[in-house]
């Protein structure tokens, strides 16, 4: 239930969280000078900075907090007569800005440490590319994204001989061919965001409103240049294309998954570099 709460807040417009705090400090203010100052909201004040730090900015965090707690000091000085304040009153009130300003920024460095760390945790270490599972949650989002009858298509290419590599000259060696295979293809694909590394030596490309003759060019541009790096490294390597594209959305990105890796199997063991790309339609059903 916390999660989807996130998520929808997520999907307002910063306007509206600003807005929205504002306005809730408002009416806790409100209903305290209505219980004429006896009901005190300390905890809650905090919420409106800690809706805006976490999912706004530390600014607008800032913001609200000060905000808050101005509120609050009008709701209990309102019941007690504004004019009567003494100079200790001004002081709980500097404190509470102090209070709920820390809290804020707190609060908004909470956020970038565990944003930093989500970006480790989806990242490949060794070629800064998406992750099986973050590229499987990237691709998911784009078939969500897709309109009516719009084309897709998911590749997935290995490398064989990397284990040849590794063994003659080194794993560091072995590690820079992988590099460099996954930056040649990033820089051929007409979205690099979409590439992800999801195996030891195995990449997944997921090409929104591509049909099998738009794929199968990328594809072969991606090849060409792998073609070209393979020649100037003189290292033994062969590279399998699997492709599968569908003329509307599957259900899901596993289908398209599963497909290609299918096809991937039966390709394995080739001793030339194989292209294949099929249509979803004509594929067998898997179990």
């Amino acid at each position: 239930m916390i999660k989807e709460l996130a998520t929808f807040i997520t999907r307002l417009r910063k306007v509206t969280i600003v807005l929205f705090a504002l306005a809730f400090s408002n009416m806790l203010a409100f209903i305290s000078v209505v219980s004429g100052g006896a009901v005190d909201f300390l905890f809650f004040y905090l919420l409106p900075g800690f809706l805006c730090s976490w999912f706004i900015s530390r600014n607008s965090g800032i913001f609200a907090a000060v905000w808050a707690a101005l509120v609050w000091f009008a709701g209990y000085a309102i019941p007690h007569g504004i004019y009567s304040q003494t100079w200790g009153d001004f002081w709980n009130l500097l404190m509470r800005i102090g209070l709920f300003v820390s809290c804020a920024i707190t609060q908004s460095q909470l956020r970038a440490k565990l944003d930093d760390l989500a970006q480790l945790a989806a990242r490949d270490f060794l070629t800064g590319l998406p992750n099986g599972q973050s590229f499987y949650e990237l691709a998911a989002v784009e078939l969500h994204n897709a309109f009516g009858a719009q084309p897709m298509t998911l590749a997935t290419i290995d490398v064989a001989g990397l284990q040849t590599v590794n063994y003659r000259f080194g794993y560091q060696a072995g590690d820079r061919m992988l590099s460099a295979i996954a930056q040649t293809i990033k820089e051929n694909v007409p979205r690099p965001d979409l590439v992800g590394r999801t195996g030891g030596t195995s990449f997944s490309i997921f090409l929104p409103n591509a049909t099998s003759e738009s794929a199968n060019a990328v594809l072969q541009r991606i090849h060409d240049a792998l073609d070209e790096r393979r020649r100037q490294s003189s290292h033994s390597l062969t590279f399998f294309f699997s492709a599968v594209a569908c003329s509307k959305p599957p259900q899901t990105i596993a289908e398209l998954l599963h497909q290609a890796d299918t096809q991937l199997d039966r390709m394995r063991g080739a001793k030339t570099d194989t292209i294949q790309v099929a249509a979803l339609e004509d594929l067998p059903a898997l179990n």
